[in-house]
């Protein structure tokens, strides 16, 4: 059983919790949409920027989410858009491409470069497939040689005088048989 002080409590502010539900996630929405919304100032500055200018900048860039395999330029997650957005409002501010580079490269580390650093252990990333191409050359040059034989004649690699009885004896049994 509940007291009639309660009771009354509960008659009287439900109206008001019931308001309350309605209006604080009707103002919540409100404001995130507010601030979501890019300001009427940063829209006017992006506009002088073209998709070309972005892409230029993008393209030197590559998605992090996608593990390197796509450029910033084409890929379409939604990350990728934003990370866009943050190039034109960086050129539209006056920033440089190198500047945008590094500042990308700070945030995401050396992996949105698509290239490994030129420093340190890496080095083997930039080393070896020259060293492998190099060395698959020599050995396919030594291989078409060793293929192609040697290039004396074969009369002055028997020539000699265990040849001579060879050829006598061949030219006294062909004789026979004529």
């Amino acid at each position: 059983m509940t007291s009639p002080l309660t009771e009354r409590t509960i008659r009287e502010t439900a109206p008001f919790s019931t308001t309350l539900r309605i209006v604080l996630p009707a103002l919540c929405l409100l404001i995130i949409c507010i601030g979501s919304s890019t300001p009427l100032s940063a829209q006017s500055e992006s506009t002088s920027i073209t998709a070309d200018e972005v892409n230029t900048v993008a393209r030197d860039l590559w998605c992090p989410l996608c593990g390197g395999r796509l450029r910033l330029d084409s890929c379409e997650l939604k990350a990728c858009a934003q990370m866009r957005e943050v190039i034109e409002i960086k050129l539209a501010e006056g920033e440089d491409a190198e500047s945008i580079r590094d500042y990308f490269l700070e945030q995401y580390g050396p992996q949105v470069l698509g290239e490994p650093p030129r420093r340190g252990f890496n080095w083997l990333a930039w080393i070896l497939p020259l060293v492998a191409v190099a060395g698959g050359g020599v050995f396919l040059w030594l291989r078409l040689q060793q293929m192609a034989g040697p290039s004396r004649p074969a009369a002055a690699r028997v020539a000699g005088p265990e040849h001579d009885e060879r050829e006598r004896r061949l030219d006294e049994e062909l004789a026979r048989y004529d």
